[in-house]
C-alpha cells in the first residue's frame, strides 16, 4: 500500500494532486464509500481477472500493425519454406546420384589403369624386358 506523497513521488506530482486523482475515483460520504463510473470499471476488471494467471497487455497501434503484417505473411512464409525443403531434397537427392556416379566413374577408372598396367606388362614381355615384375 502507498499513502498520497508516496504516490506522488513516484508520479513526479503534487500530493494535492494525487488525492484530487483519487478523489475522482471515490470519496467517503457519512462514512460510506462513494465509488465513480471509472472506480467501478477498475474493481470489476480486477476481480474479473483475480483468479487467471493471464496477463493482458494492450497492442500500441504500431505493435498491431505489426502483428497484422505478420499474420498475413504467415501463409507466404510457410508456402515459402515448403518450397525450400522441396527444393533441399531435391539437391540431396541430385548429391547423392552424384555421387554414385562418381564411385562409378573411379570404378572404371582403377580398371582402365589396371587394363593399362597390364598392357604393358605384357608389352614389356613381349619385347624382352623378362625381370619386370
Amino acid at each position: 500500500m502507498y499513502n498520497s506523497k508516496e504516490i506522488a513521488n513516484i508520479l513526479g506530482v503534487s500530493d494535492k494532486s494525487v488525492r484530487r486523482y483519487l478523489n475522482s475515483y471515490f470519496s467517503i460520504q457519512n462514512g460510506s464509500y462513494q465509488v465513480s463510473d471509472k472506480m467501478l470499471e477498475v474493481l470489476k476488471d480486477e476481480y474479473k481477472n483475480e483468479d487467471s494467471d493471464i496477463i493482458v497487455q494492450p497492442f500500441t497501434v504500431d505493435e498491431y500493425d505489426e502483428f497484422r503484417r505478420r499474420l498475413t505473411e504467415y501463409p507466404m512464409f510457410k508456402k515459402h519454406v515448403e518450397s525450400l525443403q522441396v527444393e533441399i531434397e531435391y539437391h540431396k537427392n541430385q548429391y547423392q546420384n552424384l555421387m554414385a556416379l562418381h564411385r562409378e566413374f573411379v570404378k572404371i577408372q582403377e580398371k582402365a589403369l589396371d587394363n593399362l598396367t597390364q598392357r604393358n606388362f605384357i608389352e614389356a614381355k613381349e619385347k624382352g624386358f623378362h625381370d619386370i615384375d
